[in-house]
């Protein structure tokens, strides 16, 4: 009776054995089978001859696609993307493909392509899209110049409801203040932290927001009070701020602009700067006239102005030997800060410690 008990249970270990061994073989082959579904499946590469990775195109150019190891037949499912957008193409009888780019935005492009015929394929590459054209440039006329506080280094400028608005930076010296613009006098005001680099301002649905320099974080305010409702943080550097459609729009210092959602401060989406040259850098001081976006060019005497649909510049201001030197007592700094009157179509600019602030005409130096 032993002996034929254990030979039953050494018989139930071999049995149990076996099937654990089957499943593993099972699982095995199942593994195995995947894997060589994933490979028969899994996208194939298509190297792109042109154009090459980075080449830069003039705005409205045709962007012909062609292919090192690939052509195009009448049997292939193509998907075109544009910075993930899908994009219409045409399709030539070379096996190549055809673009516009008198839709794209201003700078750096991604595009990638989607093929199927039997398994599928992938391409891609980038290119840059300049302007077609220089921006039409402009100078200025004074009409009218008005007492500024040269303690301030002006950051951000607003104009609402009869009163200037600006923020102003340094460490220990960063502001928010309203003033009377005819006589510069001081209505209210809000002093930021001693560590904190005051920047741009711009007002919106009643409420007025400050970004800070390195900082990365802006402040909400109540419009009428000032009094601080709340602080969003952003992941780059705060320079200017303005407003379009319902969005908020930031720069900073590079020639990106970022379209911020108002509530919470996520990016929505962004444009690259460019004109007929290339990248404009250092954009600053933002401000939204008539459906373009202004903006100061840090260190110099010029205000581009800004597509902001696709990036490209249309304009650039000319402010050579504006600041009355007559008016200085303190060493000025550059020219910073752009407000705009929509009421009386008044443009209003100054800059960075300037004793003056001025309502400017801009006048065509040449035309289109």
């Amino acid at each position: 009776m032993e002996n034929s008990f254990l030979i039953k249970l050494v018989n139930y270990f071999v049995v149990i054995i076996l099937l654990f061994s089957c499943q593993q073989q099972n699982n095995s082959s199942r593994i195995e089978n995947n894997q060589a579904n994933d490979s028969v499946f899994s996208k194939e590469k298509i190297e792109i001859k042109s154009p090459e990775q980075g080449k830069v195109y003039k705005y409205g150019d045709s962007i012909l696609l062609t292919f090192k190891n690939y052509s195009l037949t009448d049997n292939d499912t193509i998907q075109l993307l544009v910075n993930n957008q899908k994009y219409e193409f045409f399709k030539q009888n070379n096996g190549s493909l055809l673009i516009f780019s008198d839709s794209l935005k201003a700078g750096v492009n991604l595009i990638q392509l989607n093929i199927n015929n039997h398994k599928p394929y992938y391409a891609e590459t980038y290119i840059s899209i300049i302007s077609n054209k220089a921006p039409r440039e402009y100078t200025y006329k004074v009409i009218k110049s008005y007492p500024h506080d040269d303690r301030s280094y002006t950051q951000g400028l607003e104009f609402y409801n009869g009163y200037m608005y600006e923020g102003s930076g340094q460490y220990g010296e960063s502001m928010l203040r309203k003033y009377k613009i005819e006589t510069g006098q001081l209505i209210q005001s809000y002093n930021l932290p001693d560590n904190v680099f005051g920047e741009g301002i711009v007002i919106f649905n009643n409420l007025i927001y400050q970004l800070t320099w390195k900082s990365r974080i802006a402040y909400k305010y109540d419009l009428n009070t000032f009094k601080l409702l709340g602080t969003f943080e952003y992941n780059t550097e705060g320079w200017g701020i303005t407003k379009y459609n319902n969005m908020l729009v930031m720069s900073d210092g590079s020639n990106r602009l970022y379209f911020l959602n108002p509530e919470n401060f996520t990016e929505i989406s962004r444009i690259e700067v460019y004109d007929n040259i290339g990248p404009v850098v250092n954009l600053n001081e933002l401000e939204y006239i008539n459906g373009y976006i202004y903006a100061n060019v840090y260190q110099t005497d010029n205000i581009v102005i800004i597509n902001p649909k696709n990036g490209f510049v249309e304009g650039i201001i000319r402010l050579n030997n504006l600041l009355n030197k007559a008016k200085v007592k303190r060493e000025p700094d550059v020219l910073n800060g752009i407000a705009y009157d929509s009421e009386k179509k008044r443009l209003f600019v100054t800059g960075k410690y300037w004793p003056e602030l001025y309502h400017i005409e801009i006048i065509p130096l040449k035309s289109l």
